[in-house]
């Protein structure tokens, strides 16, 4: 199964790529990014079996660099069951190489695990055969896989089950869980993968699909995957796909979240708030901040000082003050006189025609100040005349 990764450190993110158009070699949602000698840790809790595990890490370079792992394995609690009870999960640090041309690699140590007892599986990755760590190398870790060793188990051992493990090894049954995605199953496979899988968990399993992102209550009879609604994933159909949020009984909808604004195209899960890029604002991060348009070339509004709004789209100031109007607040508005221009020092008046805009007195509809004489020249309303 694919596990909980938890970062020991901070510089692990969570990455999600894009299957269109290129085939998909990762599992769940997504990779975690680890920088170059940067820990993580998987937790350990869901084991259905006392037994031991081959431990198979997957994984994808993003260069053509061979990397290492520094494993160990630990337990805060001691292990009670009669096979792995005697057996204290080793701590010391052993090495496994990554090759640049591998997607998988099958840790040379097995591990006893039990039910009901946490382990955690701790790794240190890094860039193999250099001593200098680089800060901009990165390495995509998609999941530590858990792979029961079938020989232990009851049906698996003893004359009559040579049979099973003969087809399980000519067939190749537990190789195909190696890679992902999986190829389909053998019919032989299937039968036996059926069989390994009741002998761990004492019989079959409950579908356990959730009602919310379920279509029906009934799952596929092999891995138990339930039919989810739109943009719902997870066996039970019980979380968002990556890139989709508000879990509900319609299913999840898409964060579509702007390339040009967002961080990421994951945005919260249940909000569907995306994760912004400095100067972009919006649920979808697909708008600048107040004060500015253009979007994603976000710049500032220019009025001249008279509004704090322009248009989004456009940038025409909007609501400008100071009897002002405009394009950029730049004039000023018919019955007012002046130099609204930033940086001009006079602001628009009232023009005395007589009397001021708004008054019974006044006869005027426009006016501007004479260049020469710098006396105020009224253009006077129908029906009156000026001196």
């Amino acid at each position: 199964p694919k596990l909980c990764r938890c970062p020991a450190q901070l510089d692990v993110e969570e990455v999600v790529r894009d299957s269109a158009g290129r085939m998909v070699t990762w599992t769940g949602s997504g990779f975690a990014r680890v920088r170059d000698g940067a820990g993580l840790t998987f937790r350990v809790d869901n084991v259905p079996y006392p037994m031991d595990y081959e431990l198979l890490l997957r994984y994808e370079p993003e260069s053509a660099e061979d990397w290492e792992a520094v494993v160990s394995v630990s337990s805060r609690v001691l292990p009670t069951s009669s096979r792995c009870g005697n057996l204290l999960p080793s701590e010391q640090m052993y090495r496994e190489s990554l090759p640049h041309s591998q997607r998988y690699v099958l840790l040379s140590r097995p591990f006893c695990f039990e039910p009901s007892t946490p382990y955690e599986v701790t790794m240190r990755l890094q860039r193999a055969g250099v001593t200098q760590r680089h800060p901009g190398a990165f390495i995509l870790i998609d999941s530590l896989v858990l792979l029961p060793r079938v020989s232990e188990l009851p049906g698996f051992h003893g004359a009559e089950a040579a049979a099973r493990q003969e087809e399980l090894e000519r067939y190749q049954c537990l190789e195909v869980f190696r890679m992902a995605p999986p190829h389909p199953l053998a019919q032989a496979c299937a039968r036996l993968v059926c069989s390994v899988s009741a002998l761990m968990h004492g019989g079959a399993l409950p579908c356990q699909c959730d009602p919310q992102g379920s279509r029906s209550s009934e799952c596929q009879v092999q891995g138990g995957q339930c039919e989810c609604k739109p943009h719902v994933i997870g066996r039970r159909c019980d979380h968002c796909a990556p890139g989709s949020y508000g879990f509900g009984p319609l299913g999840c909808s898409p964060c579509t979240c702007s390339p040009e604004g967002s961080v990421t195209q994951l945005c919260d899960q249940v909000s569907g708030q995306c994760r912004c890029q400095h100067g972009a604002v919006g649920r979808q991060c697909d708008q600048c901040q107040p004060g500015h348009w253009g979007f994603p070339a976000c710049r500032p509004c220019q009025c001249n000082g008279h509004t704090e709004e322009c248009d989004p789209r456009t940038g025409t100031c909007l609501h400008c003050r100071d009897h002002t109007s405009g394009r950029h607040c730049e004039r000023c508005q018919d019955g007012y006189y002046g130099n609204p221009m930033l940086g001009s020092g006079q602001q628009c008046r009232p023009c005395p025609c007589p009397g001021y805009p708004g008054t019974r007195h006044y006869h005027g509809t426009a006016c501007h100040a004479d260049d020469e004489t710098h006396h105020i020249v009224c253009l006077c309303a129908p029906g009156y005349a000026g001196e």
